[in-house]
């Protein structure tokens, strides 16, 4: 399991061992001078940190093992500048985990944007970052500036659900897939058939709502779909293991508090779970983003659930727009949901889709969804109750792969000429001459035309100059200059 501790409360032996680890170049840009440091002054530089509210230091850990730290300073209200340096003692790779834990922190620190300098001979490390979705933005020959926007990214979320046939090894391998098809995140669901109903077969519970699942119990049926509470630990260290954001949905409040012994990174509200404010509110009361789908619900539902988060003081609040039919009709997605959502709950949106196929998803991202949640499966023939509505790896891994396109062809609001448009402008509109004018000749609709390209006068002039003379012998094909009218 991946986790972070601040610097400012590590014990004196750990923030030694971290200053042994750090570059001297870069250790001696924070000390005074430039001159080594005792262990005393170190003690006075740490403290120092601790009122430095810009700078953030931290020890990472997998599984108790010390892979690095990472470090970040602020540039202004968005921007920071990141830093990550693994434990030269570790004999194996951790650049992926200590990138996710530099990110996971910035985000928790409201920052949006992260850049990372790095010399232009540390090929190893720039592909790194590239392959962690880094561009390359300034180099100066010696160091290249690579930056990420952290905050506006899809957080793309596999849905493991019961997808695993009650079988750990399914689970682990499907984890691995879903690592190696793109995801961001793996979900799964913290319950049993007891925190959820009661076994009782009587009309109550027994579903017939037109659904896959008619003519089952709800007991029977999540009995046969939950995970197994103690797979927990496992699948979670493997998740992280893999750079994976590891995170569940709660039932009840006891697996709240078992996932908060897990320390979970966020949790998921379930649609049917939106009308149980009192699960809500205790969900929210510990801190961690929550994501909310909203399939059942009308708009007092949803408000009901955003005012509960708030009560208890979280404001990290994404709903999630969602169709609950298992599979989904496309018609029925209504994703002109998504910007509404945000803007009339101030809130992230997203979307759970249980669609087939990915163009659903992928048109979500272009509508402003802050994440994607789809079911994944590591093959079809495993079966189980979410078959039909779930996505192999290959189709995961194209939906993925559409998503980033579509944000990079959102860019952003920029009016601005580029050096492209610039160029460009060569092909576009002006007033030529197209007849010879002789010097003191009429300028008329017969001589003068607004055609390609465009190095002579803006168009916009041409009902202006029309009439007027010649300064000189204009030649056919020649453009049109203010200079050349009287």
């Amino acid at each position: 399991m991946i986790h972070t501790i601040p610097y400012q409360s590590l014990d004196l032996e750990n923030q030694l061992k971290i200053l042994k680890w750090r570059n001297n170049e870069r250790i001696r840009i924070w000390m005074k001078d430039q001159d080594p440091i005792d262990k005393y002054d170190h003690l006075n530089f740490v403290n120092n940190l601790a009122h430095v509210k810009d700078r953030h230091y931290f020890l990472v850990k997998n599984n108790d093992v010390e892979i690095g730290t990472i470090n970040f300073i602020r540039r202004n209200k968005f921007l920071v500048e990141g830093g990550l340096f693994k434990n030269p003692d570790l004999n194996v790779p951790a650049g992926k985990n200590l990138m996710s834990a530099l990110e996971r922190e910035a985000v928790k620190h409201g920052y949006k944007t992260i850049q990372l300098e790095v010399q232009e001979k540390n090929s190893r490390a720039i592909c790194t970052y590239k392959n962690s979705g880094y561009t390359m933005i300034s180099t100066d020959g010696k160091y290249c500036i690579f930056e990420k926007d952290i905050q506006d990214i899809c957080l793309v979320v596999a849905e493991l659900s019961a997808n695993h046939a009650h079988c750990i090894d399914i689970a682990r391998k499907s984890i691995y897939a879903a690592a190696d098809a793109g995801a961001d995140a793996v979900k799964i669901q913290t319950y049993t058939a007891d925190t959820l109903t009661i076994a009782c077969d009587n009309e109550y519970f027994k579903i017939n709502q037109g659904t896959i699942w008619d003519g089952r119990t709800l007991y029977d049926l999540y009995k046969e779909a939950y995970t197994p509470w103690e797979w927990h630990d496992e699948l979670r260290d493997l998740a992280e293991s893999l750079g994976l954001v590891f995170f569940s949905t709660p039932f009840d409040q006891s697996s709240v508090d078992f996932l908060e012994e897990k320390q979970v990174p966020l949790y998921k509200i379930a649609s049917f779970e939106i009308t149980d404010i009192p699960l809500i509110e205790y969900t929210a009361s510990k801190g961690k983003p929550m994501i909310i789908s909203t399939g059942i619900a009308g708009v007092d539902d949803i408000q009901l659930a955003v005012d509960a988060c708030r009560r208890v003081g979280n404001e990290d609040i994404t709903l999630l727009q969602c169709t609950s039919s298992y599979p989904a009709p496309v018609e029925a997605s209504n994703l002109r949901m998504i910007p509404d959502l945000a803007s009339r709950f101030r809130v992230k949106s997203g979307l759970s889709d249980h669609t087939m196929g990915s163009t659903v998803a992928v048109a979500a991202v272009s509508l402003g969804a802050t994440m994607i949640e789809k079911h994944f499966i590591m093959d079809r023939s495993i079966g189980g109750p979410d078959v039909a509505f779930s996505m192999e790896p290959d189709e995961f891994s194209k939906m993925v792969e559409d998503i980033r396109i579509v944000e990079k062809a959102l860019g952003k609001v920029d009016y601005s000429l580029t050096e492209g448009k610039q160029n460009s402008r060569k092909f576009s509109r002006s007033l030529f001459i197209v007849e010879d004018i002789r010097s003191g000749g009429v300028i008329t609709e017969q001589n003068v035309r607004s055609i390609r390209p465009g190095d002579g006068m803006h168009p916009r002039y041409y009902s202006e100059i029309m009439g007027k003379k010649a300064r000189k012998y204009l030649k056919r094909g020649e453009p049109l200059r203010h200079e050349n009218i009287e």
